[in-house]
């Protein structure tokens, strides 16, 4: 063991040591006689549980020192990222691919709106998208006007409200197919570059984003702050600060680098496509994507304490 495992070793020991200490001696049926042997036993296991006590103590009052307490916070952070997020090469590939799903149906549902973002009428590039942008803007019409009519029976009705949906069904899935080349390969250009971001940019930055995080999020600062953990009512702060720290550096890293990629490719790319990508939304679920499997493992690794609403929330939302 190197002498940072074993001071982490220490520090949950002490952790959980005390914890235990803590509790509260009960015994049971007092008036029960027992054996000289068995109450001299007793009576030294009780006098070896207030020795310990008095020595957790002491170490209590070490441990309420807020600035050691947020320093051994930033230590233990700063090696659970490193062994999570850069030391698992396969973290990454195993992210890209939930992000993938999430990019691509953000990708389809911007395709089928007729507007940007910025609420400026699309470039039409194939037939498709021009006539399944007009349906959709008259859909409302079109219906009402169908339901105008005179029909021979019932069932002729619904034949032919379903045929129009039909219709715009077709036309959206003949549009999207044909969009989906493109969103394959600038999304491999795109995951290319996350890989690096986790590769290659984070591991020299690592231990001041866990030491910006601990300042920002005063992990060490509240009276039940311990050193060997963060508790449930600090993640919504820890969550706050290094998701801000994250998403800092992976803007800056990713849209610069992204772009860079792009223009030494021999496609081109269309504009809008362009646009998506560097859209806040997909960083926002890159990173939400990272980050919710990142606050699990912490959680597992015994370092962050999850509050139960989160996981109520986190498995409603998968």
């Amino acid at each position: 063991m190197t002498e940072h495992e074993r001071e982490e070793l220490t520090l949950r020991a002490l952790g959980i040591l005390r914890e235990q200490v803590e509790a509260r001696i009960v015994h049971y049926k007092a008036e029960l006689e027992t054996s000289p042997e068995l109450d001299a036993v007793t009576a030294q296991v009780v006098n070896q549980i207030r020795q310990l006590q008095q020595v957790a103590a002491k170490e209590h009052k070490v441990e309420k020192d807020p600035e050691l307490i947020a320093n051994a916070h930033v230590g233990m952070l700063h090696r659970l990222l490193h062994e999570i997020l850069i030391a698992d090469i396969n973290y990454t590939t195993r992210a890209i691919q939930p992000i993938g799903k999430r990019l691509a149906k953000l990708f389809f549902e911007s395709e089928l709106h007729a507007k940007t973002r910025g609420q400026r009428d699309k470039v039409i590039h194939l037939a498709e998208q021009g006539v399944y942008y007009v349906l959709q803007r008259y859909r409302h019409r079109m219906r009402t006007e169908l339901a105008g009519f005179e029909y021979s029976t019932p069932e002729l009705q619904s034949a032919t409200e379903d045929l129009l949906a039909k219709i715009e069904r077709d036309l959206q899935v003949a549009f999207l197919s044909r969009r989906s080349p493109e969103l394959n390969r600038v999304m491999r250009v795109f995951s290319g570059v996350l890989v690096d971001f986790f590769q290659k940019h984070l591991p020299p930055r690592l231990e001041q984003m866990a030491r910006i995080t601990v300042s920002n999020a005063r992990t060490g600062y509240q009276s039940n702050s311990v050193p060997y953990k963060i508790h449930a009512d600090r993640f919504n702060d820890f969550r706050a600060a290094w998701e801000r720290v994250l998403m800092t550096q992976m803007i800056h890293f990713c849209t610069d680098e992204f772009m860079a990629r792009l223009d030494q490719g021999d496609d081109g790319v269309r504009e809008e496509t362009i646009a998506f990508f560097t859209d806040p939304h997909v960083f926002s679920e890159t990173c939400q994507v990272v980050c919710e499997g990142l606050y699990d493992r912490l959680c597992v690794e015994g370092f962050l304490d999850l509050p139960v609403d989160w996981r109520v929330s986190m498995s409603a939302s998968r």
